[in-house]
Formats: C-alpha cells, sequence, structure tokens
C-alpha cells in the first residue's frame, strides 16, 4: 500500500510537471521582460476611422440623468457596429455621456472605443494596439485578460503548488539516498525566503 502511494506520487510529480512545462516558461519569460521593460519596448499602432450610421438603426433614449440605467442597444445596430469592429461587441463597456453613445474595449494587448454621436450619427472608431511584449507581459499580469485566461491560471497556480509539495514529499521519500539534496533544498527554501522578506521592508 505503501509502495503504492509513492509510485502515485512520482507518477504525478513528473506528470504535472510535464503538463505545466510550457506555462511555466510563458511565465519566467514574460517576468523576465516585466523586469527589463525598457530593453523590449515598442511604439503602439493606431488605426481611425469615422463612419455615419445610417437612418434606420435606432438608438436608445439618452437621459441626462446620471442615475438612470444604462440602456440596451437594439440589435440592429450591434449588428452593425460588429461590422465596424474587430473584437466582439459583447467585450465593449457600454457608457452613456449624452449626446454620445460611447462603447470602450481592453483587450490584454490593444484598445479600442466606439463613439456614436446621437445627434449627427457620426460614428468614430479608434483602435491601439499596444504591441505582442505588451500583450504577453499583461496576460503574465492577467490584466484585461480573458475569464477563461483567468481561470487557467488558477489552475496552473494550483498544479504548480501540487508539483512543489509533491516534490518536497518525495526529498523526504528519498532523505536516506540522497542526503545531500537537504542542503540544496535548504538553501532553495530560505534564500527565497530572505530576499522576499528583504523586498517587503526595503
Amino acid at each position: 500500500m505503501q509502495q503504492t502511494f509513492w509510485r502515485l506520487m512520482r507518477l504525478a510529480h513528473w506528470v504535472i510537471g510535464a503538463f505545466i512545462l510550457t506555462t511555466l516558461t510563458f511565465f519566467a519569460v514574460t517576468g523576465f521582460m516585466l523586469n527589463h521593460t525598457a530593453w523590449f519596448e515598442q511604439e503602439p499602432t493606431q488605426h481611425d476611422a469615422e463612419y455615419t450610421l445610417p437612418a434606420e438603426l435606432p438608438l436608445p433614449e439618452l437621459s441626462d440623468d446620471p442615475n438612470a440605467p444604462t440602456p440596451a442597444l437594439a440589435p440592429a445596430l450591434t449588428a452593425w457596429l460588429a461590422e465596424h469592429s474587430p473584437y466582439p461587441i459583447s467585450a465593449y463597456q457600454l457608457k452613456i455621456e449624452a449626446p454620445e453613445i460611447l462603447l470602450e474595449y481592453q483587450g490584454p494587448g490593444s484598445e479600442a472605443s466606439l463613439t456614436i454621436d446621437s445627434e449627427s450619427r457620426a460614428v468614430a472608431y479608434h483602435e491601439q494596439k499596444n504591441g505582442i511584449v505588451a500583450l504577453l507581459n499583461n496576460l503574465h499580469k492577467g490584466r484585461h485578460a480573458p475569464a477563461f485566461w483567468k481561470r487557467y491560471m488558477d489552475a496552473f497556480a494550483i498544479l504548480t503548488v501540487l508539483v512543489a509539495l509533491s516534490g518536497l514529499a518525495l526529498l523526504v521519500y528519498y532523505r536516506k539516498q540522497r542526503r545531500s539534496t537537504w542542503l540544496w533544498a535548504t538553501t532553495g527554501i530560505t534564500i527565497p525566503l530572505v530576499i522576499i522578506l528583504l523586498a517587503i521592508h526595503y
């Protein structure tokens, strides 16, 4: 029974370790990039466009009352806006600043806005792409990331802890055969803790 437990422990350690290898490398590389942002600077690219909203498309009634509920956009208007944006309209945040209707999008590597003038029916589209470096760094931080990415980060964090704990358990199991491992394990625990404490109290 005990042998089966340790066999499963070894199996879990290397299987989970193999599974998270790519993601672990991703976070290591992007962590280095975040530490040296000046080395990886990229100029953002911008795109602007102007349109006129067709007369047959209905606009929501706007109120000057800041406490008024945000009106919903008609399906036909939403469909037209979707044709003029590379991002799904559902990802935009709707704001009303009469006489303007604002739709703002924030992604990990880009941002965009659609501004509708309800009086002239003019539509202004603005998009800024911040480059692949900003995209990767924001994914590292979970900033403006989609919900599925945040759930994946949670799963990755749990799996990483499991790898660490199973590795520690295996160190205990093999403590007699590999005595020098304890020196390295103790060093690997102590040095990071000291650095973390120094950083906290810096």
